[in-house]
């Protein structure tokens, strides 16, 4: 009983190490495919991070102002095709995970010619819903 223990212990090891190597090696070769980096992303929740994007960026801060009033009134799945079209926007991430915070949440990231911005958007139009266990 105990060495089948062992037997089954060693062998979960060795699947979680080859399987960690193998993600690890693709996550590299597909950062390597896809060419450099943009610089350090700009998160757009911060204190002030709006009124140094307007000073330093009027184009950007009229993209990023437009898509903050538009994104709530698009459907979830069309939001990443919509920044694209509309904003000459990259590499949109708008995953469908909702933040369990009251307001629910949910993370936003884009590409605006070689700055990436990253922002939580607060979801006005999710309501919650009680639901009886049966």
């Amino acid at each position: 009983m105990i060495r089948r223990l062992v037997a089954a212990i060693s062998l979960a090891a060795a699947v979680i190490v080859t399987v960690g190597g193998c993600g690890a090696a693709s996550a590299e070769r597909a950062a390597a495919m896809s060419g450099p980096a943009p610089g350090r992303p700009v998160d757009l929740n911060a204190p002030g991070a709006l009124e140094a994007l307007q000073r330093s960026n009027p184009a950007h801060y009229d993209k990023v102002r437009r898509i903050f009033e538009g994104i709530l009134q698009q459907p979830d799945t069309n939001v990443p095709r919509w920044i694209q079209v509309n904003f000459d926007a990259r590499d949109v991430t708008y995953a469908p995970i909702v933040l369990t915070s009251h307001p629910p949440k949910r993370r936003l990231s884009f590409a605006l010619d070689a700055t990436r911005y990253e922002a939580v958007i607060v979801l006005t139009n999710v309501r919650g819903e009680v639901v009886p266990l049966r």
